[in-house]
This record gives structure tokens, C-alpha cells and sequence, in this order.
């Protein structure tokens, strides 16, 4: 894991190394995609602490949430067997502002969306989104703290080989700083989390079940005490859509709002 400090040697910038990345255009994340010039074998996103501040509206400064992120991406990877090659670095960008460098492994290979579907690659999408569903449930059962909230999405995983595999596996590659910290706001990405899967079931003609069940078990969980009436309103609402869109008596709406721009708490 890499030290997170401010400018610990100002005088060497990322920056100077970097060059924009020619990754598809749906992991560009606006242009903020780079890779270093000595080393093809990384890429780099470059988040500045004037978008990321806010985004948390002066609750956590940018170098705590680089710090959260790489503790949230390490047990994904470590407790939850989900592959996320990445590090955070705490520098200067190229207009001299500070920033957050995000460095994470190249994958050759293609997003769940656009990959070949074979018996081999259902079997692990199967364990991918029984881990990511098990993630939320451990989340929703801890009083309190953060989690990923942008997780779920098939086009954020890579299905391919980085650097010194023999055989392809799943990566996440889209390592975006967004965190939550509210059980409003995680039901509400759990809702997302059935979405995404409900799609990638569609696209390879397999049924999630053991997911399905995680999920049940994360909508039975009593929420806590601590929420107002209006909060426990608005998340019981959207327990009861998300129910309704996995027994299918609910038409899924595109009108939801995504987690990452949702001011739920």
C-alpha cells in the first residue's frame, strides 16, 4: 500500500510522467485516464481535491477519503476475493492543484458487457456478484461506517490478463472515489446492485440465485434506530421497490437515481 502524505517530495510530479490513456472511451471517467510513460503496464486517474471536496461537502477531506478508499478497495480484494488492483497517491496535478492519482494495473481484455459468454466466465461473474452482494450485506449489519457505493456496474470489471497472469480473471478497473457512509443511501445502492445484476443475467442467460439470496437477506435487515421518520420512510420505499423488482410485480425505473448522485444520507 502506498504512504498517503501531501507533496512528500513536491519537487517530483506524477504528472511529468503521464500521458493520456487511448483505454475505451468508458473508462475514461472524462478524461482523467493516464498512463505512465516508463511504465505501460499502469494506468493512472487523476482526481482533483476540488471536485472530490464537494462531493463529501466538508465532512471528510480528500486525503481521508483516498485513505478510506484504499482501506474499502484492499478488503474487497482481501476479505471478498474481488481483484482490485489499485493504489492511491496524494500529489500535484498539472495545473499545480492537489490531487489524488488513482494507479491501477492495464488488463487486456473487455468489460463483462462485451465479453464472449462461456461456461467458465458465468462461473465467475456468479462468485463476483455474490461477493459484491455479501460486501453489502456485512456493510448493512455494521452500525455504522463507510462503504463503495459505484461498484456494481458490468462495465467497471475487466475480463482479461494484467501483467505476469497465465489465465484471465475479473478485475474492477473503475476505482472512482465515491464512498457512503448513510443505510438510506446503501439501500439504495443495493437497489443498484440488483439493476446492474438483473442486466448481466439478461445478457448471459443465467439466473444469480445465490446472489438473489444475499440480496433478500440485505432487504430483511432491520434497519437501525437511528434514522428519522422521514429516513426510515424513504428507505423502507425503496426495500419495497427493490422487492418488487426482483419478484417482478415492479417494471424497473428509469428514473432511479444512481447512487453517485443521489443526496440520500
Amino acid at each position: 500500500m502506498i504512504k498517503l502524505e501531501i507533496n512528500p517530495e513536491p519537487e517530483i510530479r506524477l504528472t511529468d510522467h503521464l500521458i493520456e490513456s487511448q483505454i475505451s472511451p468508458i473508462h475514461k471517467g472524462g478524461g482523467k485516464l493516464f498512463e505512465i510513460k516508463d511504465n505501460p503496464d499502469k494506468v493512472v486517474r487523476v482526481e482533483s481535491f476540488a471536485d472530490l471536496e464537494p462531493r463529501y461537502k466538508g465532512r471528510i477531506d480528500p486525503v481521508a477519503v483516498a485513505e478510506l478508499g484504499q482501506v474499502q478497495y484492499a478488503e474487497l480484494q482481501t476479505r471478498y476475493h474481488i481483484a482490485t488492483p489499485v493504489e492511491f497517491l496524494i500529489g500535484k496535478g498539472f495545473d499545480n492543484e492537489d490531487v489524488v492519482y488513482s494507479i491501477v494495473d492495464k488488463v487486456d481484455g473487455k468489460d463483462l458487457d462485451a465479453c464472449e459468454v462461456t461456461p467458465e466466465l458465468i462461473e465467475q461473474v456468479e462468485r463476483l456478484y455474490e461477493n459484491i452482494a455479501q460486501y453489502y450485506l456485512d456493510k448493512f449489519s455494521q452500525e455504522n461506517g463507510f462503504y463503495l457505493a459505484d461498484i456494481n456496474n458490468a462495465t467497471q470489471y475487466v475480463y482479461g490478463k494484467k501483467k505476469g497472469d497465465s489465465e484471465s480473471h475479473i478485475y474492477l478497473v473503475d476505482t472512482d472515489l465515491y464512498l457512503r457512509d448513510g443505510k438510506v443511501a446503501l439501500c439504495n445502492v443495493v437497489l443498484w446492485l440488483f439493476r446492474h445484476m438483473a442486466s448481466i443475467e439478461g445478457k448471459y442467460g443465467k439466473k444469480l440465485t445465490h446472489a438473489r439470496e444475499i440480496i433478500k437477506d440485505i432487504l430483511a435487515t432491520p434497519l437501525p434506530n437511528g434514522l428519522t421518520e422521514e429516513q426510515r420512510a424513504t428507505a423502507e420505499a425503496i426495500i419495497a421497490k427493490t422487492k418488487g423488482y426482483m419478484d417482478g410485480t415492479i417494471v424497473m425505473d428509469d428514473k432511479d437515481v444512481h447512487p453517485i448522485f443521489s443526496d440520500l444520507d
